[in-house]
C-alpha cells in the first residue's frame, strides 16, 4: 500500500520508554539532518525541529495519541530539507504496548507524497475547469452512471429538465419523465449504447412529469474509466421541439398551399427535371398575358431580363446541384407585350431518397405583396437559429494570471485573424468596434469582479485585423476564482452577422411596406373623392342638360318670332323696335345661361381643332384688358417650345374669359392677373405633385390673381354647380362648373389652388396633340350679316309645332320653298313625293326616330340631299364623347333669322 501511495524515503524505530530514535540515512536527509546521525541514537525532538511550524502541533498530537492507545499510526506533514525547501511526507507505523498498556516500541516508514498531492491538486483544478466549461457550453450536457442515474448536468440540462440539480442528480429517467413507457424506452436506449460501447445520435420524444412534451436531438456515448471499462454514459441534447413543430407546420402549409394553388392568382409553376417541362396555372395569363399552360424551362429563362438572367440561372442551379431544398430570387420577367414586371420567385426542390432532384415547385409573386418577402425572411431566420443550435461556436480562454489568451481558428476568424497567427488580449481589445469597446470591456470586468461575478453575456461588433470586415459576435462566459480573485475566464462566441443583417432587412421591409400602405390608402381616398365629385357633377349635369334642352326650344319660339317681327316692322315704329330689342336682349341672356348649363353638363357639342394656345391667348389680350378694367393689370407669360392641343377654340376662349372675370371680381380694389402658358410633362413620380393628374404630356394654362383667396371649404365646393359666394343676383354659380365641364369634355384636368389672403391660381391641363400639325387659322365665328335666300326647296322637321312654324316662316321670308313635317314618318313620305327637296332641316331630339336616324334613312334613299341639324341638346345623337362629328352641320337653338340664313346658305353652297 505504501508503494502504491508513494515512494518510501526512510525507516525508523523509536524505543519509547528510553526515547531512543533509530533512523536510516534517507530519513535523516528527508528531515534535513546530517546522514551521519543515522548511526547514532537520536531523541524525538532532534527530528521534530524540521517539521513545518503549521504542521508540528498536529503531528505531536497524533504521536501522543498513538503512544497512549497503541495500534496503527499514519499522519501527513511537511518537513524542511537541507536546502531549505519543504516537501510533503506521510509517516506510517505501529505502536506496540506491553501487558500494562505502556508503549514499548514504535517502528515505521516514511513516504514522500509530494507528487501524489500535486497530481491530486491538478486533477481538482482540471475538474473545476471542466465543470466551468460544461456550465458555459450551450445546449444540454449530462452524464449518467451505469444504472442510468444522472451524475451531472449543465445549466442547459437544468433549464430543459425544469428542476434544480438537487432534484434530478441521482435520479433516473423513470423518476423524471411522466410517461413510464417512454422512460423505459430512453433507458433501454442508454443501456444499449453502454452495452455496445458505440455512440449514437437520435431523436427522442420526451414527456415530463409536469405535463410538458418535448423533442430532443441527443448524441450519446459510453463513459469509460481509466481502464477503458464502461462506467456510465455521457450525452448532449438539443431541444428541437420548435423545429419539429415548424416542420409539422411546414408540411401542413404545403398541403394547404397545394389545395389553394388552383384558386390563387399567383403564377404557380411545376418544373419537371426529367423532361425540362414547366406546367403553369392560369395566372401566367392573367398576370403576364402569356396564354400558355406548359412551357420549357428555357422559355422561362429567355423571358428573364438580360441583366438578371445569368444571376438567376446560376443561383437556381446552385440550389438544385447542391443538397439545397429552397430557392428565392428577385428579377424582372417579360410580359407578352414586351414590358417587364418585377417579381419575387420562390421554389422548393423535391428529391428522391438518394437526394436526386425530381421536381421543383414554386410561385411567382408580385413584389407589392410583402407577405411573401416576410415569409422568406422568416425562413432565413429559422435556418440561422438551427445553425446556431448545431454548435457553430468559437471558444475563448483567458488566463488572467499569465495574461495569455487562447483562441481556436473559428474564434480568430470572428476577429479577421489567420488561423495560424498568435493572439494576445490586446488583439481582443483592438478588434472591438470603437462604438462597442467600452460596453464590452465593462461587461468583461464585471464578470471578473470577485464581488459581482456577473455572467458575461454580450453582443458586439469586431473590425477584422487582417481583412477590415465588420462582424457581429455574441459571446458568453464566466470567471474562475481562486483565493478571492479571478484567475481565469473562458466561454463561447458565435458569429451573428447574418442574423443582424436579417433583422435590419426585416426592419427595412416593414418600413417600406408601411410607407406603401400609407401611400396606397391616400391614393385610394383621393380617387374615391374624385369619383364622388364626378358622379355628383354627372347627375346634376344630366338634370341641367335636360332643363337646357327644353328651355332652348322655348327660347326658339321667342327669339325667332321677335327676330321676324323686327324685320317686318323695320324702322316704322321706334317704340315697338325698342320693345322688341329689349325682349331679344333678355331672351339672348337666357340663351347664354342655357349654354352654360350645357357646357357644365358636357352636353354642348364641341368642334375641336389643332390649337396653338399661345396664339389664342395672344389674340384675346385686347378683349381681356377691356373686360378686366383699368384697376386690374394683365400680365401674359407665353411659354416657349410650344406644344399643340386639340380643343374647341371658342369654348376655350370662353373658359379663359370666365376665369379672368372671376379673378377680377376677387380683386375689387384692383390687383394683378397673370395668364401663363407652358408645357408640362408629368411622369409617374410627379403624379402626386400635380394633384393626382395622370402621367402624360399637357399644355397648361395658369390663371393667377392677387385677390382675397378662398378657404379650404370653399375650394372643395368651387366646381359644384350653382355654388357661389357672391351676393344674390350677382352670380349664377355656373362659371367654374362650365370650366370643369369643358375641360373634362376635352379629356383634360383642372386644379384650383388658393389660400385666404394669398390669391388664387386655376390650372387647366389639356392633352398634348402629338400628331404633326401646320398652323391653322382660328375658326370663324357665326356672326354674319343677313344674307339673301334662294329658290331651293327645304323640308323642315320638328316635333315642336311652335319651333316648326317659326322655321317655316323664317325660311319662307328668305325666299325658299318650304315643306314641313312633325316627325320622321311624314318627312320620309314628303321626301319620296318631292324629289326636288335640296335640304333636310331637322330637329335632333324627337320622339321615336330622332333626327340623326331620320337623316341616315333619307340619305340612304337620296344620296345628294343636304342635311342641317338643329337642337338645344345633342347628347349621344350627333357627338362622339362630346365632340361634333366632322361631317355634321349643326345650328344650336335658339337661333336668329340671320344665323339661320347664314347657316342654310353655307350648307346649300357646300360641295357634297
Amino acid at each position: 500500500m505504501a508503494l502504491a501511495a508513494g515512494a518510501i524515503v526512510g525507516t525508523w524505530f523509536w524505543d519509547v520508554p528510553n526515547d531512543h530514535l533509530t533512523v536510516d540515512e534517507a530519513l535523516a536527509r528527508a528531515f534535513g539532518l546530517d546522514p551521519a546521525l543515522a548511526h547514532r541514537r537520536l531523541q524525538l525532538h532532534d527530528v521534530l525541529g524540521a517539521v513545518h511550524p503549521d504542521d508540528l502541533p498536529g503531528l505531536v498530537a497524533a504521536i501522543e495519541h498513538a503512544v497512549q492507545h497503541g495500534g496503527r499510526f499514519a499522519h501527513q506533514y511537511r518537513t524542511q530539507d537541507a536546502e531549505g525547501g519543504y516537501h510533503w511526507l506521510e509517516s506510517i507505523g505501529r505502536v506496540d504496548l506491553d501487558e500494562h498498556g505502556r508503549a514499548t516500541g514504535f517502528p515505521g516508514v516514511l513516504i514522500d507524497i509530494s507528487e501524489r498531492l500535486r497530481v491530486q491538486a491538478e486533477r481538482d483544478e482540471a475538474q473545476a475547469l471542466l465543470r466551468s466549461f460544461v456550465e458555459a457550453a450551450p445546449g444540454v450536457m449530462y452524464a449518467k452512471d451505469r444504472q442510468g442515474r444522472l451524475l451531472i448536468g449543465n445549466n442547459g440540462a437544468t433549464e430543459l429538465i425544469g428542476r434544480p440539480p438537487s432534484e434530478y442528480v441521482g435520479r433516473t429517467d423513470a423518476e423524471l419523465l411522466g410517461d413510464a413507457a417512454q422512460a423505459a424506452a430512453v433507458m433501454a436506449t442508454d443501456e444499449r449504447i453502454m452495452a455496445s460501447g458505440r455512440s449514437e445520435q437520435l431523436e427522442e420524444e420526451i414527456n415530463f412529469a409536469d405535463g410538458r412534451r418535448a423533442w430532443w436531438l441527443s448524441t450519446k456515448a459510453p463513459l469509460r474509466n481509466g481502464e477503458g471499462e464502461v462506467i456510465g454514459l455521457v450525452g448532449t441534447s438539443l431541444d428541437i421541439t420548435d423545429r419539429k413543430s415548424a416542420e409539422a407546420e411546414r408540411l401542413d402549409i404545403e398541403e394547404r398551399y397545394r389545395l389553394a394553388a388552383q384558386a390563387t392568382n399567383d403564377a404557380v409553376w411545376d418544373w419537371r427535371m426529367a423532361d425540362g417541362h414547366v406546367v403553369w396555372n392560369e395566372a401566367l395569363s392573367s398576370l403576364f398575358d402569356h396564354n400558355l399552360m406548359e412551357t420549357s424551362a428555357q422559355w422561362w429563362l429567355d423571358h428573364i431580363h438580360p441583366e438578371d438572367r445569368d444571376r438567376i440561372d446560376h443561383n437556381i442551379h446552385g440550389v438544385i446541384e447542391s443538397d439545397g431544398t429552397t430557392w428565392t430570387g428577385e428579377y424582372r420577367f417579360r410580359r407578352a407585350d414586351g414590358s417587364y414586371a418585377a417579381v419575387l420567385d420562390r421554389g422548393a426542390v423535391l428529391r428522391d431518397a438518394d437526394g436526386r432532384p425530381l421536381r421543383m415547385i414554386g410561385a411567382m409573386l408580385d413584389l407589392s405583396g410583402r407577405k411573401a418577402a416576410e415569409a422568406a425572411l422568416a425562413e432565413g431566420e429559422e435556418r440561422l437559429r438551427l445553425a446556431t443550435e448545431a454548435g457553430e461556436l468559437g471558444l475563448w480562454d483567458l488566463d488572467l494570471v499569465q495574461n495569455i489568451l487562447l483562441w481556436p481558428p473559428r474564434t480568430k476568424a470572428m476577429f479577421g485573424i489567420s488561423s495560424d497567427a498568435d493572439v494576445t488580449i490586446e488583439d481582443f481589445r483592438a478588434g472591438l468596434h470603437p462604438d462597442d469597446r467600452a460596453a464590452t470591456l465593462a461587461a468583461l470586468d464585471a464578470s471578473a469582479d470577485p464581488q459581482r461575478r456577473a455572467n458575461y453575456d454580450v453582443e458586439y461588433r469586431t473590425v477584422g485585423k487582417e481583412d477590415g470586415i465588420v462582424r457581429w459576435v455574441a459571446a458568453k462566459g464566466r470567471g474562475i476564482f481562486e483565493a478571492g480573485r479571478c484567475v481565469r475566464m473562458l466561454g463561447v462566441a458565435i458569429d451573428i452577422t447574418a442574423r443582424k443583417a436579417a433583422d435590419a432587412r426585416l426592419h427595412e421591409l416593414n418600413e417600406q411596406l408601411e410607407a406603401r400602405v400609407r401611400a396606397e390608402v391616400a391614393e385610394r381616398m383621393r380617387v374615391e373623392d374624385v369619383l364622388r365629385q364626378s358622379r355628383k357633377m354627372e347627375a346634376v349635369g344630366q338634370l341641367s342638360g335636360g332643363i337646357a334642352h327644353d328651355f332652348n326650344n322655348m327660347l326658339a319660339t321667342v327669339i325667332g318670332p321677335l327676330d321676324l317681327l323686327a324685320l317686318r316692322i323695320g324702322d316704322s315704329d321706334a317704340r315697338a323696335v325698342r320693345y322688341i330689342e329689349m325682349a331679344l336682349d333678355g331672351a339672348q341672356r337666357a340663351a347664354q345661361l342655357t349654354q352654360r348649363l350645357l357646357a357644365f353638363s358636357r352636353q354642348q357639342p364641341l368642334q375641336p381643332v389643332a390649337l396653338d394656345v399661345n396664339h389664342l391667348v395672344a389674340g384675346m389680350t385686347d378683349l381681356l384688358v377691356h373686360s378686366l378694367g383699368s384697376s386690374v393689370i394683365l400680365e401674359t407669360v407665353l411659354g416657349g417650345g410650344k406644344w399643340w392641343t386639340h380643343a374647341d377654340a371658342n369654348q376655350l376662349e370662353n373658359v379663359i374669359l370666365n376665369l379672368a372675370v372671376n379673378a377680377r371680381d376677387a380683386m375689387p380694389g384692383g390687383g394683378r392677373l397673370t395668364l401663363q402658358t407652358s408645357n408640362r410633362k408629368i411622369d409617374l413620380a410627379d403624379v402626386a405633385e400635380h394633384g393626382g393628374i395622370p402621367a402624360g404630356d399637357y399644355v397648361r394654362i395658369a390663371v393667377t390673381d392677387t385677390g382675397s383667396g378662398m378657404p379650404a371649404e370653399v375650394v372643395a365646393r368651387a366646381f359644384d354647380p350653382f355654388f357661389t359666394t357672391k351676393p344674390v343676383g350677382q352670380g349664377t354659380g355656373l362659371g367654374l362648373s362650365q370650366v370643369y365641364g369643358f375641360v373634362q369634355q376635352s379629356n383634360g384636368h383642372v386644379r384650383l389652388l388658393s389660400t385666404p389672403g394669398a390669391g388664387t391660381t386655376v390650372l387647366v391641363y389639356l392633352p398634348r396633340l402629338l400628331a404633326e400639325v401646320d398652323a391653322l387659322p382660328m375658326p370663324a365665328t357665326d356672326a354674319a350679316p343677313l344674307s339673301g335666300g334662294g329658290a331651293e326647296q327645304i323640308l323642315v322637321v320638328d316635333d315642336d309645332a311652335a319651333v316648326r312654324a317659326f322655321s317655316v316662316d323664317a325660311l319662307s321670308e328668305l325666299g325658299y320653298q318650304v315643306l314641313s313635317a312633325d316627325g320622321a314618318a311624314s318627312a320620309l313620305l314628303l321626301l319620296q313625293a318631292h324629289p326636288g327637296i335640296a335640304l333636310l332641316f331637322t330637329d335632333v331630339v324627337m320622339p321615336g326616330v330622332n333626327g340623326r336616324q331620320l337623316a341616315d334613312q333619307a340619305l340612304a334613299r337620296h344620296p345628294h340631299l343636304k342635311v342641317l341639324f338643329a337642337t338645344g341638346n345633342s347628347r349621344n345623337a350627333l357627338v362622339d364623347d362630346g365632340v361634333l362629328d366632322a361631317h355634321v352641320q349643326l345650328i344650336g337653338k335658339p337661333f336668329t333669322i340671320g344665323e339661320l340664313a347664314t347657316r342654310v346658305r353655307a350648307v346649300l353652297s357646300a360641295e357634297h
